[in-house]
């Protein structure tokens, strides 16, 4: 009895002719059309209030927050409050050593370009009671 091998199967091409440059031209449409939507399609993120502050300038922007400490913390009152709302906002606050001093505030974000927004409020104290707010807007330079 003879045993012939099978024959091999024909080796050819593996996709279609064309079908390579159809599904590469099928992903350059979907990626144009995604980038199309994410230009166009709104941004939605809700504004921070520090960004409303930042908005308006330096001074400007500096002298908002201020009266907005002022008014929850007046002076010869408790400035729990003021500090609460800057920890809130997302500043860093440094407390005094003792129940006169300031209060440090520091609050960095980075903005346009390669430079870096840096907001400090400094709430003075006298006998533990608030006596005065300062606050100061600036730009720096990433490191």
């Amino acid at each position: 009895m003879i045993v012939e091998p099978e024959p091999t199967p024909r080796r050819g091409p593996l996709l279609q002719k064309g079908t390579l440059s159809r599904a590469l031209l099928m992903f350059g449409l979907l990626a144009l059309g995604v980038l199309f939507i994410a230009w166009v399609w709104p941004d939605r993120r809700p504004e921070s209030e520090v960004e409303r502050y930042l908005r308006r300038g330096q001074t400007a922007g500096a002298e908002a927050m201020r009266r907005e400490l002022l008014r929850l913390s007046p002076p010869g009152s408790d400035s729990g409050p003021a500090i609460q709302h800057l920890i809130a906002l997302g500043f860093a606050c440094a407390a005094p050593a003792s129940g006169a001093g300031e209060w440090h505030c520091t609050h960095r974000r980075p903005d346009r370009g390669r430079r870096l927004a840096v907001l400090e409020a400094r709430i003075r104290l006298e006998g533990g009671m608030a006596a005065g707010i300062t606050v100061q807007f600036r730009e720096e330079p990433l490191p």
